[in-house]
């Protein structure tokens, strides 16, 4: 995937940093009735955040959609019944999803706390994110964001200014410019953006529906962004008609997903016209769509279920030879619905 660069990489070695918040204080940040109508559309096509789990990997590295295989997504699902992959990118992937998942939980929270973010947040996600290793997560209210060496030149105020900021960010458009600005501020080679990313992502969580998800925007980020000039003020209404545009197109793809969702579970549901719903139906399929792969154990836990979804061949046997034949059983179907999502997302 394109991953946003940060627009540091353009002005940390230049002493006079365009700042959206200093743009924001000239001129008024006005309500956008596109980005409006878009928030209203994702979440009429909002899905289960049972499914966040997949569009997560997309966000979470530098991995590229449009090169991705689909032996990625069945590796990692083989991942989560402890059958791990040979493979070091398929490795590295599972290690930083897992970084990236906590990482979001944290923040998710830290959104709801009083204040919000404080003094100390920036370096607990890059903690989180295992971006930077040595620090000790002790203590972890009192580091700064700027450290000499790392190329953090951000100043004490500029910091503050930020944190006040985000704070009282309660709008869309208050968000998507404390991301922009939360940009500008790091520097880009320690993450390749992955802070801010999941800094976005955690604030956007409030806008969903309750147990809902959407895509996030950054998905379908432009290849080239176009960087305000070094030496002037961001124009805020280009900003922002670049995230209108952004958020527009990200309802498209939300709208193919929703549907592909809704095909599967007709598809999915197709044999129980002509025989009544086994125990654990629904229970099982929910947690197929998250874990295509599932233990021997778990399908005893809904045996009933399970043992339907055999007979009419939506579950397959698979035995694991490295593993003295381990027994998994496989959704075939999920596989097939994410690769639609993968499809959706590439295009």
């Amino acid at each position: 995937m394109e991953i946003l660069k940060s627009r540091s990489q353009s002005f940390q070695h230049h002493s006079h940093k365009p700042n959206l918040l200093d743009a924001f204080n000239q001129k008024k940040l006005r309500a956008s009735s596109r980005l409006q109508t878009a928030l209203v559309q994702l979440n009429k096509y909002a899905i289960s955040s049972v499914h966040q789990g997949f569009f997560l990997r997309y966000l979470s590295s530098s991995l590229n959609v449009t090169e991705c295989d689909t032996d990625i997504h069945y590796a990692l699902a083989m991942h989560n019944v402890g059958i791990p992959s040979k493979l070091d990118n398929v490795k590295a992937l599972w290690s930083q999803l897992q970084h990236t998942h906590r990482a979001l939980e944290w923040a998710k929270q830290s959104s709801h706390s009083t204040p919000r973010w404080q003094p100390g947040a920036i370096r607990r996600l890059e903690w989180l994110l295992r971006v930077d290793d040595m620090l000790s997560i002790e203590h972890a209210e009192q580091w700064p964001i700027a450290r000499e060496g790392l190329n953090y030149d951000i100043s004490p105020h500029s910091l503050d200014e930020w944190f006040d900021y985000v704070n009282r960010s309660h709008s869309i458009e208050r968000i998507l410019v404390a991301y922009e600005q939360l940009c500008l501020l790091r520097s880009h080679e320690k993450d390749e953006g992955r802070v801010a990313r999941v800094f976005l992502d955690a604030m956007l969580n409030d806008l969903r529906p309750d147990n809902g998800y959407w895509l996030t925007p950054l998905l379908v980020q432009p290849r080239h962004y176009s960087t305000p000039h070094q030496h002037s003020y961001p124009d805020i209404e280009g900003v922002m008609s670049a995230w209108e545009s952004q958020f527009e197109k990200l309802v498209d793809k939300q709208r193919y997903i929703y549907n592909a969702l809704k095909a599967f579970d007709n598809e999915f549901d197709l044999v129980l016209k002509t025989k009544p719903m086994p125990k654990g139906w629904r229970e099982l399929k929910m947690l197929l769509l998250a874990k295509p792969v599932i233990t021997m154990e778990i399908a005893h836990v809904h045996l009933e279920a399970s043992s339907f979804m055999f007979e009419y061949g939506l579950l397959q046997v698979k035995h694991i030879k490295a593993l003295n034949n381990m027994t998994v059983f496989e959704c075939p179907a999920v596989f097939k619905l994410w690769g639609r999502w993968e499809n959706i997302v590439k295009f």
